[in-house]
């Protein structure tokens, strides 16, 4: 029985160390696809978090240049209308100062509108 067991042992050691050849060359494999795996991941991770914030920067741009088209659009529709109050003014032919002060402009502006738009002025 002792040669017996001593065979078995040696079968035993013989498939163990199979075993760990085996389970070895496994987790090589199996490290390698782990890594790829969570390097792919992580890619992914990096990427869907810079498109996040290129969104994010892009929707703040877009919003900060509406507001700025909306800030310009009023300023010009402010100073168009201050020009057709003065317009208005010496068509009716109210004189320039007081045109001036209804637009609430200089007299030289006053006096230049109305050269462009080809009002006399007494």
């Amino acid at each position: 029985m002792a040669q017996f067991d001593r065979r078995a042992g040696i079968l035993y050691n013989k498939n163990i160390k199979r075993t760990e050849r085996m389970k070895s060359s496994m987790s090589d494999i199996n490290v390698e696809e782990l890594v790829q795996t969570m390097s792919a991941q992580r890619a992914e991770a990096m990427r869907a978090a810079l498109e996040a914030d290129l969104m994010a920067a892009f929707e703040k741009g877009k919003e900060a240049g509406k507001a700025e088209g909306i800030s310009e659009g009023e300023f010009r529709g402010r100073k168009q209308g201050v020009i057709r109050v003065a317009m208005n003014c010496l068509r009716a032919g109210i004189d320039l100062e007081t045109a001036a002060k209804a637009a609430e402009l200089p007299v030289p502006i006053i006096r230049k509108l109305a050269q462009d738009n080809g009002i006399e002025l007494a």
